[in-house]
């Protein structure tokens, strides 16, 4: 059977959930078919027009990027303007293009905690969950004997799942009442005369966005013409969300020693480092691409230091008044991590089908570059 485009799309979500993204992000099938057949799928940072050429070159189908090739609504589609060309170049050559960012950056095992153990962490925790709450519960009454067909329906559709495990759920029977009108065609009971049943309120919970398929499984499997329901907007966060990571070096080190550990690790082209050097760390907070929204909880986990893609000057300046470092290692090199640990879940998820490969040409648009001792920077 071959895989096509919204398989390897649809496998990605099942381990970063698109309700884990951010309301403003972009995630999933950007451009192309999804019904398109896949044979080679192409794993890069960012959708560039040279990764385009690779995946031409090594006769890919799919790109899977990290950074969305837009999030803003494109108003033109041209060849000869910057913000569409790469949109253009890949709908004319019929290349697909899919992008996992902030719902892969929060996921349970995702980027963020790929990011503390690529550096070295261990005991690795989230440091927050992803905010919002992408949950639902849908509570059913349902005859006792339908009642693990009904259950089944509803998990084979999305609900019920908890972390590491399916088909969670909840029920308690009780005694139901209804009077079939004229008309009606009722499962038990007859027309005109109230009616008193047993029943079981069956409780899942369910992402938002499959709450469609699960109304409709569970529809299609309940033995009643009319199914009584209701459905419960959850504050709960999503199980393991992680909006950044928290972990323990080994042994305790030195400021720049894990910063110069963390660039080794990276590949990063340069690090920069807000505060003492020869602090001694061990605590490590950490955050993919842009991360000086989680100062606060690195703060309050008792961090020794934050390491982060990229960070705002004034972020800087707050961390430094709380007392926490703060690593600078780029945007890239803190998410390149994201290639290889979705070529490893597709590896695994889709057991060879597809040959999933990773982008050989895309490198960090920024070069490290250090001015001699005793020279002036110009």
């Amino acid at each position: 059977m071959s895989i096509t485009v919204c398989d390897i799309v649809e496998s990605l979500f099942a381990r970063a959930p698109r309700e884990l993204a951010e309301p403003w992000d972009n995630v999933g099938l950007i451009v192309g078919d999804s019904r398109g057949r896949v044979r080679r799928a192409l794993v890069c940072v960012d959708a560039t027009s040279e990764v385009l050429i690779e995946a031409t070159h090594v006769r890919a189908e799919l790109v899977i990027a990290h950074h969305p090739p837009f999030i803003e609504p494109l108003k033109r589609l041209r060849a000869d303007e910057m913000d569409s060309a790469v949109i253009y170049r890949a709908a004319r050559t019929g290349l697909s293009i899919c992008a996992m960012h902030t719902n892969l950056d929060y996921a349970p095992d995702g980027l963020c905690v790929e990011l503390a153990r690529v550096v070295g962490l261990e005991e690795i925790r989230p440091l927050e969950p992803a905010s919002g709450s992408p949950l639902v519960k849908v509570a059913v009454f349902v005859p006792p004997s339908h009642l693990d067909a009904v259950r089944a329906a509803m998990a084979e559709a999305g609900a019920g799942h908890i972390g590491q495990y399916d088909e969670c759920s909840f029920a308690v029977v009780g005694e139901g009442t209804y009077r079939p009108m004229p008309g009606a065609s009722p499962f038990a009971g007859v027309v005109g005369r109230l009616e008193r049943a047993a029943e079981a309120r069956l409780e899942m919970i369910a992402p938002r966005s499959a709450l469609p398929r699960v109304l409709y499984a569970m529809e299609a499997t309940h033995p009643y013409e009319e199914v009584a329901y209701d459905i419960y907007p959850l504050a709960n966060p999503w199980p393991r969300s992680a909006r950044g990571a928290l972990g323990l070096l080994r042994r305790e080190m030195t400021l720049r020693g894990f910063a110069r550990r963390a660039k080794r690790a990276l590949g990063a082209t340069a690090t920069r480092v807000a505060g003492d050097e020869r602090q001694r760390v061990r605590s490590v907070a950490v955050a993919s691409g842009s991360g000086g929204h989680v100062i606060g909880e690195a703060c309050t986990s008792g961090a020794d230091v934050l390491l982060l893609g990229e960070i705002r000057h004034s972020d800087a300046l707050r961390a430094r008044e709380r007392r926490l470092s703060v690593i600078e290692a780029g945007h890239f090199a803190t998410e390149r991590p994201a290639v290889p640990l979705m070529c490893r879940w597709l590896a695994e998820d889709l057991r060879g089908r597809v040959e999933i490969m990773p982008s050989r040409t895309e490198a960090d648009p920024f070069s490290g570059w250090q001015a001699p001792r005793g020279l002036p920077a110009k």
